[in-house]
């Protein structure tokens, strides 16, 4: 697994804040890493495929997506 990840903070998370209920950090990961089974679902992070490029953090409008400690 890599050193540095993306990490979702559920307490944060509320795809219903997201158009739609379609999170806007998934549409943002290029690696597809990152899912989201249905809208108004929360998203979920593949940790071991995930790469370190935190677009997934800049997309997330309520701040949800940090990177990991």
């Amino acid at each position: 697994m890599p050193g540095k990840i993306a990490v979702i903070n559920y307490d944060k998370c509320n795809p219903g804040k997201c158009g739609n209920g379609e999170c806007a950090a998934v549409k943002a990961c290029e690696k597809k890493v990152l899912k989201q089974e249905e809208p108004y679902d929360p998203p979920f992070i593949i940790a071991e495929l995930c790469t370190g490029c935190y677009k997934c953090i800049t997309a997330c409008s309520v701040n949800a997506i940090e990177k990991s400690k």
